[in-house]
């Protein structure tokens, strides 16, 4: 485990407003799908599916758009169609991300149009000689991205002393103004 940095008055302050943050990033997420939701049915109920109104000066475009999603049941189709079950099937890049171990053997002979260079892969190859270091020169750029996620410890993994509160201000509700 890496050494765990002091909870200094001012780190502290950081992470409670980053938490605050995040609840009101939540909060204001929620409202927008229900704003959004409101929209879709009053466009729907005007049959409107692109619209161009002048709200308090400020002129908008909104744009109702609808797809249907169909979901299968696969072990049931590829039961009752047997073999016939490959002829209604189409790449799947969810599958093939999960069975890439499985199947890349396969992938091989198309990977000049699906492969992209594996920075293991290139290392393996130039310690094993079949290409040279050189040959990447101004043919890649390395950076170093950083990256900070804030979760919520579960109670049982909290540090001793720590509190049972949500950290930052109490959610609020907001109404609309009376109108």
């Amino acid at each position: 485990m890496s050494p765990q940095p002091t909870l200094t008055a001012e780190l502290e302050a950081v992470l409670a407003r980053y938490v605050e943050i995040q609840q009101e990033a939540q909060r204001l997420q929620d409202e927008k799908t229900r704003l959004r939701e409101q929209l879709a049915e009053h466009m729907e109920r005007s049959g409107c599916e692109f619209w161009q109104p002048l709200v308090r000066g400020l002129p908008l475009r909104v744009r109702l758009r609808k797809t249907v999603e169909i979901e299968y049941d696969e072990q049931r189709l590829h039961d009752v169609l047997g073999e016939r079950y490959r002829l209604i099937l189409a790449p799947d890049l969810r599958k093939l991300r999960r069975n890439l171990g499985r199947v890349a053997a396969q992938l091989e002979p198309v990977l000049d149009l699906v492969g992209s260079p594996a920075p293991d892969r290139v290392r393996a190859a130039i310690k094993q000689g079949r290409v040279h270091a050189d040959e990447f020169a101004g043919a890649f750029k390395k950076t170093t991205k950083r990256s900070v996620a804030v979760l919520r410890a579960k109670q049982e993994d909290a540090p001793p002393g720590a509190a049972r509160e949500p950290v930052g201000p109490p959610a609020t509700r907001h109404l609309p103004p009376d109108t």
